[in-house]
């Protein structure tokens, strides 16, 4: 047992590391225990993280957000962070202040663990300013991996109800007027939360690639945006407590990627065209040629007097790489006009044209476009894109037959901005998939674009001085988004989907930098024709001409992710880090090595060797040590 001076120096210490942490960047988060319950706590984000008992995932998470009048969410600056960690138990206190325009809340989390395996989370803010908002308060976090599992509701009016949470991605609430729900974990071991301060609903959050079913407060039947006049107080609480014999925590770390047993094929990769750079140097041809793209993407806005320009440039583009367009269509005031000045245009240009995708909000728009693009289209697709992710499209499905192909948008950062969040959404872009499929059948499925931030509402709008566009992120250049690249592409691969179209070919939103002379922020971290480590990552696909692969099942898919590439008779084993720190895999099912690995991305030399492999032959596992971020390549005979 603890004495009070050693409770007194870990809160001493604790408070020091996160301090030291804001200073160097995004603070570790702090791992705590209830009992048999773990879980972490996110400073950075004043969240709960990963609440689970023994290898089973309570909770994914439990924050509590601030969305302003649009849905922005206003990140916390969190201060006065006390941790008093028991061992088995803990208390953790902390401020947040949530500041942007004419916003200012601030309020006071506590966060009590107890060794009877019971957490409760309160939150207690004020409102410093009057202004808009559309919610605030604690949202519940079930993991994406509940889906299926039984769940139990008590609802506001003491009702109670059975069901599970859906399978497949939900269109809309799959549950009302929650106070309290259990669900099953395991066999006879549940768990259940409790919320006051509000009406709680639920909605399935996979609809944004987000990992979770989140409840949150605040129903959202009722009108929004709700003025908050300054002085205004909210409270809230959320308790969690697990029913059943608890199991023991697991203590080892190390990660088995297993080789799976079904091959499926890469889908056909494509990037935008750069919307920073119009033409593309002869180096630049160069580097991208070597990925052998499928395609490259453009879209167009009809209404705008340029399109004509923005076609023609991407058709030269495209040339010079030697591949097709997708060209997306989003139509204006004057639909019928408008397709006539493009039908006008691609008879005079002659694009080289794969697909045609219609940007839809009625699904009438696709029948007016389809028709008009009959006599030019030639041997090109003529599908349609819908909104902005996945929620659009699985909330308004097409009510049409003729549709080719069918697309829609994944960008990672909705609800959450942080890289553990990123990681997060990388399994849910084959549920998007798989839950597509249950509508829209054998149609050919087009995923993209693939990005890290929404587009802009509105590109005219130039960003303050030295600060990055909305839609750019400084994590382009990272090896980070290298990693979590190879693993949408593993995900999307075993899923079965058709197409991917990413990021762009050229500049702070694509594979590579523009040429010298760019100007750039100081926020982003690459110099002008700087090729990306994802560009990497996308010329390791272009090594299976095949393009058969087969799925790396990890048994800690947000550490580390992989995938096995059939390539000129032998398997060419691509292995990713996802965290900043070293991760001891164990490969399985393959074979022996052959030969050293090499880290994807490297330049040739000693940087470019992989850590050494520790093989056993008898079990037919190899096993390493993957550097902060990094991935490895390994090849390994046809087993």
């Amino acid at each position: 047992m603890k004495t009070l001076n050693s409770h007194r120096a870990a809160v001493v210490s604790i408070v020091s590391l996160l301090m030291i942490g804001a200073l160097a960047g995004a603070a570790e988060p702090i791992p705590l225990r209830a009992g048999p319950v773990s879980l972490q706590f996110d400073a950075d984000n004043a969240m709960l993280r990963y609440v689970k008992v023994g290898s089973h995932e309570i909770l994914r998470g439990v924050n509590a957000p601030v969305r302003d009048r649009n849905w922005g969410t206003v990140r916390p600056r969190v201060s006065n962070v006390r941790v008093d960690d028991g061992g088995d138990r803990f208390t953790v206190t902390f401020d947040a202040e949530c500041r942007e325009g004419d916003i200012d809340f601030r309020w006071q989390g506590k966060i009590l663990g107890t060794r009877a395996g019971e957490v409760e989370f309160s939150f207690d803010g004020i409102a410093h300013t009057t202004f808009l908002r559309n919610r605030i308060g604690l949202c519940v976090l079930h993991p994406a991996s509940a889906a299926g599992k039984a769940w139990r509701i008590r609802h506001v009016d003491g009702r109670e109800s059975q069901g599970a949470f859906p399978t497949h991605i939900a269109p809309h609430q799959p549950a009302k007027e929650i106070r309290a729900i259990s669900h099953e974990i395991a066999d006879k071991l549940w768990a259940q939360v409790e919320m006051e301060g509000d009406v709680f609903e639920m909605e399935d959050q996979r609809n944004w690639t987000d990992a979770s079913f989140k409840t949150y407060c605040t129903p959202l039947e009722l009108p929004f945006p709700v003025k908050v006049d300054k002085g205004t107080r909210i409270s809230h609480k959320v308790r969690l407590r697990v029913e059943g014999a608890a199991p023991s925590p697991t203590g080892d770390r190390r990660v088995v990627l297993a080789l799976g047993k079904a091959e499926s094929r890469l889908p056909k990769i494509g990037l935008q065209v750069s919307s920073e750079s119009s033409e593309l140097s002869p180096r630049q041809i160069e580097r991208l040629k070597e990925l052998r793209l499928d395609h490259v993407r453009v879209d167009l806005d009809l209404a705008s007097d340029t399109f004509a320009v923005k076609l023609r440039q991407a058709d030269r583009q495209g040339k010079a790489l030697n591949v097709p367009l997708h060209v997306g269509i989003r139509l204006g005031d004057k639909p019928e006009a408008e397709l006539q000045r493009l039908t006008a245009e691609l008879a005079k240009a002659t694009p080289n044209v794969a697909a045609y995708l219609v940007h839809v909000t009625d699904w009438r728009q696709f029948h007016v476009a389809a028709e008009a693009l009959r006599e030019v289209r030639g041997k090109a697709r003529v599908g349609a894109t819908r909104g902005a992710n996945f929620v659009d499209l699985n909330r308004d499905r097409p009510s049409v037959d003729r549709l080719d192909l069918v697309a829609y948008p994944i960008n990672p950062q909705i609800h959450a901005f942080d890289d553990a969040s990123i990681v997060e959404t990388l399994p849910i872009h084959a549920e998007t998939v798989s839950s597509a499929r249950q509508f829209l059948g054998k149609r050919l499925l087009a995923v993209g674009p693939i990005t890290l931030r929404p587009p802009l509402a509105d590109p005219s709008v130039a960003p303050a001085t030295n600060a990055l566009p909305a839609d750019v992120d400084a994590r382009q250049s990272s090896k980070l988004i290298a990693a979590w690249t190879l693993g949408s592409l593993s995900s999307l691969a075993g899923a079965g989907t058709d197409s991917a179209t990413y990021f762009e070919t050229v500049g702070w939103k694509g594979v590579m930098d523009a040429e010298p002379g760019t100007k750039r922020p100081a926020g982003f971290p690459a110099a002008a024709g700087d090729v990306f480590p994802v560009y990497h990552v996308f010329r390791e696909m272009a090594e299976s001409a095949e393009g058969q692969v087969r799925p790396l099942d990890s048994s800690d898919a947000l550490a580390v992710v992989g995938l096995a590439l059939r390539s000129a008779g032998e398997w060419l084993v691509l292995v990713a880090n996802l965290t900043g720190h070293p991760q001891t895999v164990t490969l399985k099912g393959l074979g022996k090595p052959k030969g050293a690995g090499t880290l994807v991305g490297e330049n040739s030399g000693a940087a470019a060797s992989a850590p050494p492999f520790a093989a056993d032959a008898a079990n037919g596992a190899t096993s390493l040590v993957l550097p902060p971020s990094a991935i490895v390549r390994v090849a390994f005979a046809d087993p």
